[in-house]
């Protein structure tokens, strides 16, 4: 799942953070348009969002099929206007995989009070993408720049998005595999033995005692290269955070294969440095590669005993394993469902209710009256930390746009007495005006068949900042995002960028990529979740490459294994082609034999017939072909300097260069009949590409190795698929949003 906020106006920030989408989304005040409930205590599904500018575009979210359109109008209700265009849009994306079947989830955007509609949005039933325009912000109760966001789900999609389908996530046993994402979470039960140092072999050192009287869960977060280790209380509050273990990601790797190197050779037999990294990396074993049952996974954590930090064993077999993916209590998130009152649009849920009443106040006797709840509620919802709460509840309440129920949903605000409605509307002639307004917002009756029985009238309803922000770790890529990564055009360069060769200017076979991804598209997301390819500058700098080597999706082998003879068989295999150069096998140190030892086994040389397998299967077999690439993308001394040569850089995991952010260097190239193409060199990329084709030449600028302008503009084309604002350097020395000749890749 790509997604990004419907505000794109941080130019000079090529990837949105967190802050960033809490920056372009401002809005959602009790009174102005806050959820999930609304100031008169109503369920209000969506937020009031603020555009930055004027003429700041609102834009889709994420690819997806437009369902309802209506243009752009005004309407008066109480003096005041409201702009009543609107686009819902179904967005049908990944977000992980059973097995090797993918997890298909659908949901809905709902932008209502557009005052324009773009000129070249797409008609219903068409498809939409990612960062398209949808129109321009217009007017909610006379305030302009102002839309209201609204994003839900049906029960059946809703189970797949959170994992479950109601109330709060159960800790009995292990989070879901089927997506997997973001902070990884190991709850350590109460009582759980801690030691002053990290144990080593089967002697342990002096106990520093035990974790203390209550369950905790320690969150580790893997990111820009470091791993954060927090600790928290079940209720999420925050009981510390140890030092932060510097470069622990870059060296998961060596880590890895130190851990299972340190094992006796009875025990190595069931052991395998790739089953020690996923431990690592995920606190359990999510693949097949063996571990020993017993593997301890030692880390220095803060535990309420413990305040300064003792040694904990993660992987002890009480302790349960969780991710993001879970949307775990301790993060704050809750479903709410306990609303029976199907006929009407009041907030009736005592879980709500609950999170809003005050705390009973310590030797207070008296009860208060329903009026003094209501009232108590109400003045609580303003409260910024309240809201922050709200923010992550996910709620099930019937849809306001529905024209036919809007009499009957909002018959409770003509209640004279209800503490939930404080100015109730008495008048005949105010209710009419209120209902006929609403009703001039509503479409449900018009969306298509499917759409309403995947929804129902009464459906899920998600605060849409917090969603955008939750799903942007998610870095699963469907089938259709993945296919948008082949370049609609791409300048082909035989040999180095400044050699002899005349460039090309060709239009890769997108269909036979679209065949090749129904093969290998769920390997290839798991293999890059596993080796933490998850953010967009590393995927960009991944896929710049492996488009490229797999010649545009479509092969696993050099050349698709036309030539057999090649390296002596040992030719490129794989989505990075793992290659031994004339078929050397160089007493077992080259790249297959590498691979074949981190997956645990132990192949000899010179190699017989089970190496060959072994060999063969990273040209055919999807996992190996992408497990293959993405330990080789991350895994250390791809260069080393050595005696022959100390002047050779050492080049380890690769994430380390595509971290590090480069600019877009403006470049041309002739390419024949087809005139003089522009192309960009980025540094950062450059290395990425050097590292996995050419590591010795890593850092020079520019490096002499093939394919490099093939890469480059490849990696282009990826930013524009996975990031928010990319920018590329004009030939007036300014920056422009996308490339020159740049033509978006629709044909999916």
């Amino acid at each position: 799942m790509i997604i990004s906020p419907p505000f794109l106006s941080l130019t000079d920030i090529p990837v949105y953070d967190g802050q960033c989408v809490r920056n372009v989304m401002p809005g959602g005040i009790v009174g102005s348009g806050a959820y999930p409930i609304s100031q008169a205590m109503g369920w209000h599904g969506g937020l009031h969002v603020h555009a930055p500018t004027n003429m700041e575009p609102v834009r889709a979210i994420a690819d997806g099929t437009v369902v309802f359109r209506r243009d752009g109008g005004n309407a008066r209700y109480d003096n005041e206007d409201h702009s009543t265009g609107c686009v819902v849009i179904r967005h049908a994306t990944e977000i992980g995989a059973q097995g090797t079947t993918p997890v298909t989830v659908t949901y809905y955007s709902i932008t209502q009070h557009l005052r324009q509609l773009d000129h070249d949005l797409p008609a219903v039933g068409r498809p939409i993408y990612r960062k398209d325009r949808l129109g321009l912000a217009g007017t909610i109760h006379g305030e302009s720049d102002r839309i209201h966001l609204e994003i839900i789900a049906g029960d059946a999609d809703t189970l797949k998005l959170v994992g479950r389908g109601t109330g709060e996530l159960a800790v009995g046993g292990n989070g879901r595999t089927d997506a997997v994402y973001g902070q990884m979470y190991v709850l350590v039960p109460a009582r759980s033995p801690c030691f002053n140092a990290q144990p080593a072999g089967a002697s342990l050192p002096s106990a520093a005692g035990d974790s203390g009287n209550d369950d905790v869960i320690i969150g580790i977060r893997y990111e820009a290269g470091s791993a954060t280790l927090t600790t928290y209380k079940l209720n999420g509050d925050t009981l510390g955070t140890a030092p932060q273990e510097t470069d622990a990601e870059y060296n998961l790797y060596t880590e890895a294969n130190a851990r299972h190197g340190r094992l006796s050779a009875a025990d190595q037999l069931i052991s395998s440095p790739s089953g020690w990294y996923e431990l690592l990396r995920f606190g359990r074993n999510l693949g097949t590669d063996p571990l020993p049952t017993n593997a301890a996974h030692w880390r220095k954590v803060v535990v309420p005993s413990q305040p300064g930090g003792a040694w904990v064993n993660l992987n002890a077999v009480n302790t349960k394993k969780f991710s993001d993916a879970d949307f775990p209590h301790w993060a704050r998130w809750k479903l709410i469902d306990d609303d029976a009152t199907d006929d009407n649009s009041r907030c009736d849920s005592a879980m709500a209710n609950a999170m809003l009443a005050s705390p009973p106040r310590p030797g207070a006797t008296a009860v208060l009256t329903p009026a003094q709840k209501a009232a108590d509620r109400m003045q609580n919802l303003c409260r910024s930390d309240v809201q922050e709460k709200l923010a992550r509840t996910i709620c099930k309440f019937p849809t306001e746009w529905a024209k036919d129920e809007v009499r009957k949903r909002w018959a409770w605000t003509r209640e004279t007495g209800n503490p939930h409605m404080p100015y109730p509307l008495e008048d005949e002639t105010d209710f009419t005006e209120m209902a006929d307004f609403a009703q001039k917002l509503c479409f449900w009756e018009e969306l298509p068949a499917e759409d309403k029985s995947r929804l129902t009238i009464k459906h899920w309803h998600f605060h849409p900042r917090e969603f955008i922000r939750q799903f942007r770790m998610c870095g699963w890529l469907g089938k259709r995002e993945l296919a948008q990564l082949i370049p609609a055009n791409i300048i082909r360069k035989p040999g180095s960028h400044n050699s002899n060769s005349t460039a090309s200017w060709e239009s890769p076979n997108i269909g036979a990529a679209q065949n090749f991804l129904s093969i290998h598209a769920v390997e290839l997301n798991l293999s890059l979740r596993k080796f933490l390819i998850n953010t967009p500058l590393r995927q960009a700098c991944f896929f710049g490459n492996s488009t490229q080597e797999t010649q545009w999706f479509r092969y696993l082998k050099e050349g698709n294994g036309g030539n057999s003879a090649l390296h002596q068989g040992w030719y490129g295999r794989g989505f990075l082609q793992l290659t031994n150069p004339n078929g050397d096998i160089n007493s077992g140190n080259n790249n297959y034999y590498k691979y074949f030892k981190f997956l645990g086994r132990v192949p000899t040389h010179p190699p017989g017939n089970q190496e060959i397998i072994w060999r063969d299967e990273i040209g055919a077999d999807s996992h190996h072909a992408a497990h293959s690439a993405c330990a080789y993308w991350v895994w250390n001394n791809k260069s080393a300097p050595d005696a022959t040569n100390l002047n050779r850089p050492q080049v380890d995991n690769v994430n380390k260069y595509a971290d590090a952010l480069n600019n877009n260097q403006r470049k041309t190239i002739s390419t024949g009949i087809n005139g003089v193409k522009t192309w960009y060199y980025n540094q950062s990329f450059t290395n990425c590409a050097t590292a996995v084709n050419f590591p010795g030449a890593t850092g020079q600028n520019p490096p002499n190795m093939n394919g490099l302008v093939d890469r480059s503009v490849a990696f282009s084309n990826a930013l524009m698929v996975l990031t928010e604002n990319p920018a590329f350097e004009t030939a007036q020395q300014g920056y422009a949003s996308q490339p020159e000749c740049y033509v978006q890749q629709r044909a999916v």
